[in-house]
């Protein structure tokens, strides 16, 4: 058992010496996971998802429902804006998800990722611009999109 062992240890380390040396983007990059990137955007997509939907709704939905004016007056206009305001919440649920796929390797279409990652930074920065820094989802936004586009960037 030991001499298989060793033959397979000594194959590995021939293997291992005649690979060629693939270099990181950068020398810091050299120690960042992507799938771990991959994982933190995921769980940052879940906090998003929490406070949109817990915040949302004690802050904006709820005083915006009792005081009812304009299109609001309408229940069934009631109605669609709290299921939007929720369904929002979802969908961050399901690019986390997504995410979480792509960082165990179940998701093989690239450009999902990128366009998952694209679209969360396009809108952070956007929301930083627009509320001046005072949104409070833009910082975690951004980073989604951060950690996504520089994950695909570090497996290319």
């Amino acid at each position: 058992m030991s001499t298989t062992v060793m033959m397979l240890a000594a194959a590995a380390a021939e293997a291992a010496a005649q690979a060629p040396a693939v270099e990181a983007p950068s020398p810091l990059l050299a120690y960042v996971s992507p799938v771990f990137l991959l994982l933190w955007a995921a769980a940052l997509c879940a906090i998003c998802a929490g406070i949109h939907s817990v915040l949302g709704e004690q802050k904006l939905l709820r005083p915006q429902l009792a005081a009812p004016t304009g299109v609001l007056e309408n229940p069934l206009a009631r109605q669609v804006t709290r299921l939007a305001w929720h369904w929002t919440s979802a969908l961050w649920l399901l690019a986390g998800a997504l995410l979480v796929a792509a960082a165990y390797g179940d998701i093989g279409a690239t450009w999902l990722v990128i366009a998952v990652g694209a679209v969360h930074l396009i809108a952070g920065i956007a929301d930083a611009i627009m509320t001046k820094g005072r949104h409070i989802g833009w910082p975690l936004i951004t980073l989604i999109g951060a950690f996504t586009l520089l994950s695909v960037y570090l497996t290319a």
